[in-house]
């Protein structure tokens, strides 16, 4: 039996995921000598936090179905446990860690960029475990974290000229 979250227990994973992106941003951001690293990371923080709020109210607002609630809450927790154990899907302590270890520009934005992949690929899958009345609220997670990818790799590839 495959595994199903409900649409709003994806969004507040989201929202659990965001703050743990915000958390590693503003680090980085209060910690770096580098001013075009704070000011992206300060922009990236900023957009966390809009994340946050944006996806609150998505939850508000989501649909309800029917069976939206997985069978096996065992199986469920165990493969979000898999999830969130990842390196880079961040949680307070590992953000903290992570921005802490970060010893430049190019190692932070990589971090960043690895986190940013990872919360993307989560949300693609997620859209596979939602009833389908609920994926267009899960789409909207991935066009936000796009957004993050592209403007980071352009960060990265001019540091790294």
């Amino acid at each position: 039996m495959p595994i199903t979250y409900s649409a709003t227990e994806i969004m507040e994973m989201a929202v659990e995921t965001e703050k743990g992106g915000k958390l590693f941003y503003e680090t980085v951001a209060g910690q770096s000598q580098d001013e075009n690293l704070k000011g992206l990371f300060s922009y990236l923080a900023d957009e966390e936090n809009r994340h946050i709020r944006t996806f609150e109210e998505i939850a508000k607002t989501v649909k309800v179905a029917a069976d939206e609630s997985p069978a096996n809450w065992e199986e469920v927790a165990l493969y979000l446990k898999s999830v969130t154990d990842s390196r880079y899907f961040l949680g307070r302590d590992k953000a903290l860690s992570l921005a802490r270890d970060a010893k430049s520009t190019s190692q932070a934005v990589k971090l960043a960029l690895a986190f940013e992949k990872e919360t993307l690929v989560f949300y693609l899958e997620a859209a596979d475990m939602v009833p389908s009345l609920n994926r267009p609220a899960i789409e909207s997670l991935v066009k936000e974290e796009r957004a993050h990818v592209r403007r980071l790799t352009g960060f990265l590839q001019t540091c790294q000229k």
